[in-house]
């Protein structure tokens, strides 16, 4: 029937159907409001790519159990549907307000893709054994793209997510590939989807005692002047949307251009790391003061680094020692906060929407490199950047996009994802937790994702960078996750 992904001839499409939600479960929107109007968090992504994950399983039953893991997903996936209505959603447009909305009414559903995969593409190029998909610390980009399902958002309506499940060859494997546009929902919302989608397929119900029903009321997150904002927004980033969205006409050959890794960095690698920046910033505090602050009386001690800021500034040091920059240059790191939890009133970890901020660290190049002393430099500008957000939590919200398109690319490194994301733990359909989940829409020369590895404690740090710097970027990471010496080569964990 045709060919999906960017690897041509390596999966065919068998056959492409309509998930409907189930019937009978009630959305815990707006009083079931069949339309969504956007807030202005989520109006900031209506012209941009959607997000693509794919997952990676090995099936012990072989092709015998491919049939009854789809069945499996599709029933799964519909009852999941009536209570994340918007995900079966279209994006649309309104003329006669100027707002983008998700329009649920009508016949909402998301297609879902069944193909398989060849071995090899007609010349050999494409190799998608699970093992080795799932192994490889470099990415085969050609192959992670043809696992996910196509979303086409330059025109509106617009579907709002699609699937695709793909056979993989040898009999062992099963690639199930998520399309999303980010309009809709933000990391937090689409992980919480996809944990329900989970436990629909293997306990029954995508409510359980750990997971409560979603709620999309946009009226939950408010931004004062926030829908003159939105429509402002819009009509700078695309005045022509209700036709046709040229901001998305994005030039995709750039996913080839750059390579991608995946490294696992340990729970006491983590530790030491972490240890290690708080000792270096406290012996540094205390020199600066002329006497020991851990014996003054009044002396505050400064914040430990979480995990996340400490890997963000072991990825930002390594992507500036690895771009070569000059100790003058100024360089940044962008981050995504999450609001629910800081605004007034707070919003549930239940909302399915946007409700994530910007948030900028800059330093000097300089400042980043030396050792750990470079990596305190790094984690004390994270740390700036939160407490900024944490003390303002919707300051400077309306302008961040512009703000953000201002900034120098070729010294912009931007993380992406917390390693709060059990995302293993999260996608057990019941047929065994996924051997490799990728975000495959990496587009950005010094891009990264934070995830929770697969070991207890476990972080995974994919990146995606120029091939030529990809060497220096992994030596610097490998050898400053630890106090003992650099990591033998190709050495992962």
């Amino acid at each position: 029937m045709g060919e999906a992904g960017g690897a041509a001839g390596a999966v065919r499409v068998l056959a492409v159907s309509r998930v409907a939600p189930a019937p009978g479960a009630a959305g815990s929107g707006a009083a079931g409001e069949a339309r969504v109007k956007l807030s202005f968090f989520d109006t900031a992504w209506v012209v941009l790519p959607p997000i693509q994950r794919v997952f990676l399983y090995e099936l012990p039953g072989g092709d015998e159990e491919f049939p009854a893991a789809v069945r499996r997903l599709k029933e799964s996936l519909a009852a999941t549907l009536a209570l994340y209505l918007p995900l079966a959603g279209k994006l649309a447009y309104v003329a006669e307000t100027g707002d983008v909305v998700v329009d649920c009414a009508g016949d909402p559903g998301v297609a879902f893709v069944e193909a398989e995969a060849a071995a090899s593409d007609d010349a050999g190029g494409v190799h998608m054994d699970v093992r080795r998909l799932a192994g490889d610390e470099a990415h085969d980009i050609p192959a992670f793209l043809a696992l996910v399902p196509g979303l086409d958002a330059r025109e509106l309506p617009a579907p709002v997510l699609s699937v695709q499940a793909t056979r993989l060859p040898g009999g062992h494997g099963l690639a199930l590939g998520l399309s999303v546009h980010h309009a809709v929902a933000d990391g937090q919302a689409v992980w919480r989807f996809v944990s329900a989608w989970a436990a629909a397929a293997r306990e029954g119900s995508p409510v359980t005692k750990a997971l409560g029903p979603p709620h999309y009321d946009r009226a939950a997150v408010h931004v004062p002047n926030g829908n003159e904002f939105a429509r402002e927004m819009l009509r700078k980033i695309a005045p022509n949307l209700p036709v046709t969205n040229t901001a998305m006409d994005y030039d995709f050959s750039r996913r080839f251009r750059l390579g991608r890794r995946t490294f696992y960095l340990a729970a006491d690698d983590i530790q030491s790391l972490k240890s290690r920046v708080d000792a270096v910033a406290a012996a540094d505090d205390q020199a600066a003061a002329g006497n020991d602050s851990a014996t003054t009386p009044g002396t505050t001690r400064k914040k430990p680094v979480s995990t996340f800021v400490a890997l963000a500034a072991l990825g930002w040091s390594a992507f500036v020692r690895a771009k070569g920059l000059a100790a003058g240059d100024d360089t940044y790191l962008v981050f995504l906060a999450d609001l629910r939890a800081r605004l007034d009133p707070p919003v549930g970890d239940g909302y399915l929407g946007n409700c994530i901020k910007g948030c900028l660290a800059t330093a000097y190049a300089g400042d980043l490199v030396g050792g750990d002393r470079g990596l305190v430099g790094a984690c004390r500008a994270i740390q700036a950047a939160v407490a900024e957000m944490e003390a303002a939590p919707l300051a400077g919200t309306e302008r961040w996009i512009q703000k953000m398109m201002t900034l120098p690319f070729q010294r912009l490194c931007n993380v992406a994802a917390s390693p709060r994301f059990r995302v293993y733990e999260a996608s057990d359909f019941g047929f065994g937790r996924p051997a490799r989940v990728e975000l495959v829409s990496m587009n950005n020369d010094g891009e990264m994702v934070l995830v929770g590895g697969r070991a207890d404690g476990e972080v995974q740090v994919s990146v995606s960078l120029d091939p030529a710097r990809m060497e220096e970027f992994k030596a610097h990471v490998l050898d400053r996750r630890s106090s003992s010496s650099p990591a033998p080569a190709g050495e992962l964990n």
